[in-house]
């Protein structure tokens, strides 16, 4: 089973979580819908989501897939949820405090177009969900494009090159621009 974790002022109909659907349309593949800009609401909405998933469909292993935002959220859980066994991490903001701190204010959602409000205390609660690379124990696939404008590649780099695959793309952007070259690359790991 795989589960993708959309980032921050994304959403379910992102052209990623589109591509990942049909990737992986003949394996059990989910994505969900959360408030990314919430980050208590959306850990605990993951997280049940995982355990009602993980329980319908009777312990099936369980990868989780997550960009930017969402792969700071896929870190969380794989360190925190016994039931996911492995990560693959897109472009992820291992950095939020750091890269988001110019989003608090009024912001609309790229793709819904929806409007919402990412407060300070929605950024201060980022600190809660980071956790040290010394207890990840769930496999790890980092997927990074040099080219990233959001974040610096190069931290998530050293972060995983000694406890994860690491593969790096030249160029790209943000968004992840090597996704159709990396799908064999994550069914593999899968």
């Amino acid at each position: 089973m795989i589960i993708y974790l959309h980032g921050f002022s994304s959403g379910a109909a992102s052209r990623k979580a589109i591509l990942l659907k049909q990737a992986f349309s003949k394996y059990t593949f989910f994505i969900l819908e959360y408030p990314s800009h919430l980050p208590k609401a959306s850990i605990d909405i993951l997280t049940e989501y995982i355990k009602e998933k993980v329980t319908k469909y009777n312990n099936e292993p369980l990868m989780l897939i997550g960009s930017s935002l969402g792969g700071y959220y896929a870190q969380y859980l794989g360190v925190h949820l016994d039931a996911v066994n492995k990560v693959v991490l897109i472009n992820p903001a291992l950095q939020p405090r750091k890269t988001l701190k110019p989003y608090i204010g009024q912001q609309t959602n790229i793709v819904t177009g929806k409007s919402f409000i990412f407060t300070q205390q929605n950024f201060d609660e980022l600190a809660q969900y980071k956790v040290s690379t010394k207890d990840v124990v769930a496999p790890t696939l980092v997927l990074l494009d040099e080219g990233d404008e959001v974040i610096e590649y190069r931290f998530a780099e050293a972060q995983y090159k000694d406890i994860g695959r690491v593969l790096i793309y030249p160029d790209g952007s943000h968004r992840f621009d090597h996704l159709e070259e990396a799908v064999p690359e994550i069914e593999a790991f899968y």
